[in-house]
Parts: structure tokens; sequence; C-alpha cells
């Protein structure tokens, strides 16, 4: 693995010192791969892709959606017909984001997240009930799409297992999966433009099958 120094390393990203800080203390994870040489800190080159990637955003923006996060709730909540309004009542483990390496169209992408479904419940279906839901969305400064899910997985004893299957599933890819926390805006930011122009899909073993947009 090669490695810049952080002057170096600004030139490449275009981002400023401050910046850079700041990703690495959102993404402890990527940070570990950084290492001191001599009495600087050097940082992977093939870092420098991050910084253009959607996720480098997505926390930020979820921070901000925060604070009109219960203006969101109480509008879904009254609406209780809504998709949203489901998936608040669902009980979900955690939320995750997967920024592809290469630039997915949202069929592509839409593949991905079937196939991350079909090979957990291949694995775990008869031990656990186990659901999904996911939202394919374009990048705002490149091109193709990205993803954003929920995942529920009710055999606690499971959870790191899983995590390191969805880890492994996108090793080549950039995946971000935190603890669900229901006053948290995630599930907000996936459905903040409603869902009916966006790909989406609620998967589940004890949902009694599929369940597609009609919208």
């Amino acid at each position: 693995m090669k490695y810049d120094k952080l002057k170096e390393f600004i030139k490449r990203t275009g981002k400023s010192k401050s910046k850079i800080g700041r990703f690495y203390k959102l993404y402890p994870d990527l940070h570990s791969e950084t290492k001191m040489k001599g009495k600087w800190r050097v940082y992977p080159i093939e870092h420098a892709r991050y910084f253009d990637s959607e996720l480098m955003f997505d926390e930020n923006k979820a921070l901000r959606l925060e604070n009109h996060s219960m203006k969101n709730l109480i509008k879904c909540l009254a609406e209780k017909n809504s998709l949203q309004y489901r998936l608040w009542e669902m009980d979900w483990s955690f939320f995750g984001t997967v920024a592809y390496r290469n630039d997915r169209n949202q069929k592509s992408c839409y593949r991905q997240m079937s196939g991350l479904y079909d090979a957990l419940i291949d694995k775990y279906g008869a031990d656990t009930a186990l659901n999904l839901f996911f939202t394919t969305e374009p990048f705002t400064n490149r091109d193709g799409y990205h993803n954003h899910f929920l995942i529920f997985v009710e055999d606690i004893a499971l959870h790191a297992k899983v995590i390191n299957d969805i880890e492994a599933y996108f090793s080549y890819d950039r995946v971000d999966i935190k603890q669900y926390d229901k006053l948290k805006a995630g599930l907000w930011y996936m459905s903040k433009d409603g869902l009916s122009d966006e790909d989406y899909d609620l998967l589940g073993n004890n949902l009694g099958g599929k369940i597609r947009k009609t919208a």
C-alpha cells in the first residue's frame, strides 16, 4: 500500500486539513489504516477515492436532517397507511450505506442488495427472523448510484456474524454500518423525497413475501 504525507494527501483529495481530520473522526476504521512514519502521519493513497464519494457527506446530511426529524415523524405517523409509518413501527438492528467502487446503475444496485438478502437468508433464514429495507439513490458528485439500508436480525447472537458477512459481501466497496437508533435521521433520510421516484424494496422472511412499491 502506498502512502501520502498530509500535504500530498491534501493536494490529492482537494480537501482541507480540517475536513480530512473530521472525515477520519467519523470513520475510525479508516483512520486505523493510516500510520505513523517517523513523526508524520501518512495516509493510504487509495483513501482519496472516499473523498469523492457521497458517503463522505452522508453523515453531515443525516445530522442536519435530525433537526427536522420530529416534523417528519409527526407527518409520517399521521399517515398510517404510508410505507414510512410501517417502517417506523418495525424493529431494525442496523442502518448502513454501501458506496460502490465502480459506477453502478440502479438495476445493478438493486441486484447487489437483493443478492445480499438472498445470501443472508440462505445462511441464517432458518435460525432467525431477518428483514431488509433498502433504497437506491444517485451520487450528487459522481456518476453511479449507492444504497442505504436497514436490516433487522432478531437473534442478537448473530449480529456480529451478519455484519461481517455484509462487509465481506461488499469487500471491494465502502460499507458503513451503525446500530439503528429510532430517534436518529437514518430512516427519514432514506425516504426524504418520498419513495415513488427511488428504487427500493422491503424483503423479509416474516413479511409474507417480498413487498414492492405500487406507487
